[in-house]
């Protein structure tokens, strides 16, 4: 009897060791994010079931366009310092993040004087006053953010993810309820705007608790910046490209087809697309450092995407077609009849939300092996393609703007994660970042042999 209790145990052992490895980070930083999100999407349907029966088009559309406004313009805080603290190695982190730190406020300034700027010329492009206390009120988040932004990529670094979706989801839990408290109360297009003001303190506390953290050196210190800022740069370039594809359309919409068309559409993205673009950044959040880890060394890192690309596909896209093919079952449900007419939107651009999980996962595969450059030439290329196809089918309807979206995303979207692969996995020259030894070998390459073998057992 003392074999098999042995055997036992040293089965659970070895299956306790596999967990707790590298290689399986991923899938637990993934799960954390996945528990994070299913309180937040219970949440979240509890607040847009309460809006979708408070509120009217209208107060959505006013809604839309603020947080589109802001969105644009908070694209400037993913400006690519805090993936270059995920990204550097350690012998220069320290002084990395003493000049992200500084960076931050800058930018931070930056975006609290644009968006106070830009609220009048917007609110009488639109004809909506509404809209400029609402974005004022919004710009004082980013006066916060520059005290934990640091904390948040030096937790990231260490794929402490589960921090992340606890804090991350926190703040959007507690933000979906008081919108749905806000919105029983009367306050209107407000109950959606305000509250992301109101939980921004929940995001700095938790990350300074996370991580201790605190700068030091003269105050206007900025040693690497330059470094910095390069790798900035382009990830920044990225980060706008992407930001102006989730909201470009909102604009033409509101341009073209009216404010009551806008609050329809982004019924849509919040109650369906939502959930399927905040599950693709919770993979990719898990998917980066995770790919980082590994990017000196090819073999192990082709292990380690496609092992990643494995588990994506069969958690991510099961989800994505079983949201959308139940919309005709749930909307009607959940939401009430007034919104039916907006199933068919919902259920295409759910749809269109596969394609981009894989190509989410080539940027982040360029980005780890330091080739930011060509994935911002190929955000450049796409962005332009989609909103001119946006901006021709929105002149048509909000059917033809989701079948548009579906048909390019579908196309092009593979096309370039197989380009990738191709480009770092069988190319003839790949430049990995990462130190190496004068015959071109990695530094770390006895500690990388044995991630491959822990990898192989």
């Amino acid at each position: 009897m003392l074999a098999p209790k042995k055997q036992r145990s040293n089965t659970l052992n070895r299956l306790k060791r596999d967990w707790l490895s590298s290689e399986n980070r991923f899938l637990r930083n993934l799960g954390w994010l996945g528990a994070s999100e299913l309180v937040v999407r219970v949440t979240r349907l509890l607040t847009a079931v309460v809006l979708a029966r408070v509120l009217d088009p209208l107060a959505f559309g006013v809604a839309a366009l603020v947080l589109t406004a802001n969105e644009l313009i908070r694209v400037f805080s993913r400006n690519g310092i805090g993936a270059k603290i995920v990204q550097c190695e350690d012998q220069e982190l320290d002084q990395i993040c003493n000049t992200a730190y500084r960076l931050n406020i800058l930018f931070c300034l930056f975006m609290f004087g644009l968006q106070c700027s830009i609220a009048y010329p917007l609110a009488n492009w639109y004809a909506t006053p509404e809209l400029i206390p609402m974005l004022h009120v919004l710009s004082l988040t980013y006066l916060l953010m520059p005290f934990a932004m640091v904390q948040a990529a030096l937790v990231q670094r260490q794929q402490r993810l589960k921090s992340t979706a606890m804090i991350d989801g926190g703040q959007v839990a507690v933000d979906n309820i008081v919108t749905a408290i806000m919105a029983l109360c009367g306050f209107g297009a407000w109950a959606i705007v305000l509250p992301k003001f109101l939980t921004s303190p929940i995001w700095v506390v938790g990350y300074r608790r996370a991580y201790y953290w605190r700068p030091s050196g003269p105050l206007f210190q900025l040693g690497l910046w330059r470094e910095v800022l390069e790798f900035g740069r382009h990830y920044l370039s990225i980060e706008v490209l992407k930001t102006a594809r989730l909201n470009l359309d909102n604009l033409l919409i509101g341009r073209l087809l009216g404010m009551e068309a806008l609050g329809i559409y982004y019924f849509v993205r919040n109650a369906g697309l939502g959930f399927s673009l905040t599950l693709i950044n919770a993979v990719n959040s898990a998917l980066y450092p995770n790919l980082c880890e590994a990017n000196q060394n090819r073999n192990l890192l082709k292990q380690r995407f496609t092992k990643n690309l494995k588990q994506i596909g069969v958690i991510v896209v099961p989800l994505l077609i079983a949201q959308a093919s139940l919309a005709f079952i749930y909307v009607p449900i959940v939401f009430g009849e007034q919104w039916s007419h907006a199933i068919p939107v919902l259920a295409i651009l759910c749809l269109s939300a596969i394609p981009r999980a894989f190509a989410e996962s080539a940027s982040a595969l360029m980005l780890a092996t330091g080739q930011i450059r060509t994935d911002a030439y190929w955000n450049l290329s796409f962005t332009l393609m989609f909103v001119a196809v946006v901006a021709v089918s929105a002149s048509v309807s909000l059917v033809a703007v989701a079948v548009s979206i579906l048909v390019i995303y579908s196309i092009t979207n593979p096309a370039y994660l197989l380009w990738a692969c191709h480009r770092v996995f069988q190319a003839n020259k790949v430049d990995f970042i990462g130190p190496t030894s004068p015959m071109g070998e990695s530094k770390n390459s006895s500690k990388q042999t044995e991630q491959e073998t822990e990898y192989a057992r």
